[in-house]
């Protein structure tokens, strides 16, 4: 049985035109990864999702093959998005500690290419690069990704340091400063105030989940959807 957000996106995608030409995805392991998206959909609410939570299902996609390459690289763009997605709350929010531990500091799950394939390790007595730049470089490296997409994860990555430079500057640390900052400003004052913050949603995270969907079942790149994400 499905899970019920997978079954939200089933309903969501039934109602797209298929490609000319196209040809239907079928076999157990196109089951699993349409499965282990729509799991990914359900369990990544924003209570759950953390650095352990990412890692873990980084570990999770090491284990199992794709049905195609694309398969793989959109999947860990969602993994990248939900990164990103953390990150960016941790530093509205002011808890830059736990920012850091995406942006900076070493992750315990080992992100590296090996003989020309990107591999993934848990070793307790190796230390990999931090989370989000990790992720970033593979993506970047790997040759399926589109250029627009990589362009916006990369301006977003820039965007985190510079609300955390705008926060230490208004002498912000923590949720009570921005309230009290809050109060002493006027309607535009906090309109450019939360401009100036972060503010990412799951826009992006939900689409790319939309174009591993279609992507696997036609495995058709189009220009909508799919080739939002990926090269043509």
């Amino acid at each position: 049985m499905l899970h019920s957000a997978g079954v939200q996106l089933v309903k969501l995608y039934e109602s797209e035109p298929a490609p000319v030409g196209h040809r239907p995805a079928d076999g157990p392991l196109s089951d699993a990864w349409f499965e282990l998206n729509y799991q990914l959909q359900e369990e990544a609410l924003d209570a759950h999702v953390n650095k352990s939570f990412i890692e873990q299902w980084l570990m999770r996609l090491w284990t199992i093959g794709a049905p195609r390459p694309e398969c793989f690289w959109l999947f860990l763009a969602r993994l990248n998005e939900l990164a990103l997605l953390c990150a960016s709350r941790y530093v509205d929010c002011c808890e830059f500690s736990a920012a850091d531990g995406l942006l900076v500091e070493p992750s315990c799950v080992l992100l590296h290419v090996q003989d020309g394939r990107t591999a993934v390790s848990q070793d307790t007595g190796v230390r990999g690069g931090p989370l989000l730049p990790s992720l970033h470089d593979l993506l970047k490296g790997s040759g399926y990704m589109a250029e627009d997409y990589l362009l916006s994860v990369s301006r977003r990555m820039e965007k985190i340091p510079q609300v955390v430079g705008m926060l230490a500057g208004l002498g912000i640390g923590n949720t009570e400063d921005i309230s009290v900052k809050l109060s002493c400003m006027d309607f535009d004052q906090r309109r450019d105030f939360r401009l100036r913050l972060c503010l990412f949603d799951r826009k992006i995270f939900n689409e790319i989940g939309r174009a591993l969907h279609l992507f696997m079942h036609y495995w058709n790149i189009d220009e909508e959807y799919v080739g939002k994400y990926l090269r043509g």
